[in-house]
């Protein structure tokens, strides 16, 4: 299960997500994300994912797109950390508690 809580402050898009980025959730965060990016020229977006537990391939594949297109992440935990960090150069992560 992945729930995602969406947060829009100063045009920046917030995505906390909490429980796991695999299988068919994947597919469902990609969509609001790209709905998000659709939606606006200069839209700017974080995904938190501190309160992910698992992220399976197909997940840091997205993460990875994401990241690409400019995303930003906080994260915290080593799992997270580990994931975030092999997508550089193209990630930009935060710390828990910094605000992007």
């Amino acid at each position: 299960m992945l729930r995602i809580i969406t947060r829009k402050r100063a045009g920046v898009h917030r995505l906390e997500l909490h429980g796991m980025l695999g299988g068919e959730w994947v597919p469902l965060l990609e969509q609001h994300w790209r709905a998000i990016v659709n939606g606006g020229a200069s839209a700017r977006v974080t995904v938190v994912l501190s309160n992910v537990d698992f992220i399976d391939p197909d997940g840091e594949r997205l993460l990875q797109r994401m990241a690409d297109a400019g995303v930003r992440f906080v994260v915290s935990g080593c799992m997270n950390r580990y994931v975030v960090d092999r997508l550089q150069p193209s990630a930009r992560a935060t710390a828990v508690g910094v605000r992007p």
